[in-house]
């Protein structure tokens, strides 16, 4: 696949033109979840609230070593200081940890920054974005703010990726499919051998972005990453984040991994920069191995409550492997969201077209609590 010759970050801010810098900024200032759709309504659901259950957030915190870590440097004085050297040191722990080179990997200002860089590549090649819809739309935004056209194609009957559909709608060397596993907001995973045999032979046709945000919280991690199939002939990322499990969405770190070429290419794309205590954090929590395992089973935990009280309510939903649980409510999102809000909890924006479902985030077991009596008032 041949892509456009890499650009400078200025060249990129000014190829996009107004709409891809203001799709840049105002993610930097806002989780893209946070800021999408800003209505009256949006804005309550990041106001203070007892329970904010709405962005997909690890209320368990970073590991105490990631805190410690960070602390430790901004002490040592090194916040007027580059972290250049810090940086390779982040990046040789990932690459060891994905079993590639160095070079196969390209750091992001979380991996919403990965999504936005590749979708305004493809859309400044007037390109399209083939995705699941519903699901997550940073990268389809980034395609039409820069002049492409996205292909949004249904969710099965599980609530899953329909890997077939997805991949009939392939036509052009110009595409881009994205996959998210598990799904936003569905939070379903795809069959891992179908999924692999989806990417080896679409990845022939159109470049796979496959983001892998929340699969550290899946079942049986190791054997659903499909990071094993980047090489470098292959038109594939994979997208990784400490947003995630490692509870530092705050500090905004994320990765890809992928060929030399292409990561070199996002590399001087970048619009952003991590900074030397967020590098600290990721450093300290890649070492610490047991601390994934442990809010895995907290999360799994408190989720559990969550379903078993849906199944009691007779409210179908998606099998989540995921932080946050979609569920139909019976009623128009819009109803159950105001609902909701005024119990003191907040749930997630509404996803088309499917308009009486809704998702809820997992927080920590006082806010979950609230959320389930709130539930049982407003749906029960």
């Amino acid at each position: 696949m041949n892509f456009p010759e890499p650009i400078s970050r200025r060249q990129w801010l000014i190829s996009g033109g107004a709409s891809l810098a203001g799709l840049a900024l105002s993610s930097r200032l806002l989780n893209f979840e946070a800021q999408a759709q800003m209505t009256p309504e949006r804005l309550a659901a990041v106001a203070p609230v007892k329970a904010r259950l709405s962005l997909n957030e690890n209320p368990f915190g970073p590991s105490p070593a990631a805190l410690a870590a960070m602390l430790a440097n901004l002490s040592a004085g090194k916040a007027c200081r580059y972290p250049y050297g810090e940086v390779n040191e982040l990046i040789d722990l990932i690459a060891k940890k994905e079993g590639v080179a160095p070079e196969n990997i390209v750091l992001s200002v979380g991996s919403g920054e990965i999504l936005e860089t590749v979708g305004g590549l493809f859309g400044r090649m007037k390109g399209e974005a083939i995705y699941a819809s519903p699901g997550y739309l940073q990268l389809p935004s980034a395609v039409t703010a820069n002049g492409g056209k996205v292909i949004p194609v249904p969710v099965n009957a599980r609530q899953e990726h329909d890997l077939d559909a997805m991949a009939a709608q392939v036509v052009g060397a110009s595409s881009v499919v994205y996959v998210a596993n598990p799904n936003n907001p569905t939070g379903t995973v795809v069959d891992t051998a179908a999924l692999a045999e989806f990417v080896k032979e679409v990845s022939k046709k159109a470049f796979v972005l496959l983001d892998e945000a929340y699969l550290d919280i899946a079942d049986n991690y190791a054997g659903r990453t499909l990071v094993g199939l980047v090489h470098e002939e292959r038109n594939l990322l994979v997208a990784r984040t400490f947003s995630k499990i490692h509870g530092l969405a705050g500090m905004r770190i994320g990765y890809g991994v992928t060929s030399r070429k292409f990561a070199a290419q996002l590399r001087n794309g970048a619009l952003g920069t991590l900074t030397s205590p967020s590098i600290a954090g990721a450093v300290a929590s890649l070492q610490d191995t047991g601390f994934v395992a442990a809010s895995r089973t907290k999360i799994v935990a408190e989720k559990a409550k969550l379903l078993a009280l849906l199944r009691e309510l007779g409210r179908p939903y998606a099998e989540s492997q995921t932080n946050f649980v979609f569920f139909q409510t019976g009623r128009p999102h819009a109803e159950v969201h105001a609902a909701m809000f005024k119990e003191s909890v907040s749930i997630a924006r509404a996803f088309p077209p499917m308009n009486d479902w809704a998702r809820i985030s997992i927080g920590l077991p006082e806010e979950n609590a609230l959320a389930r009596a709130a539930l049982r008032k407003v749906l029960g």
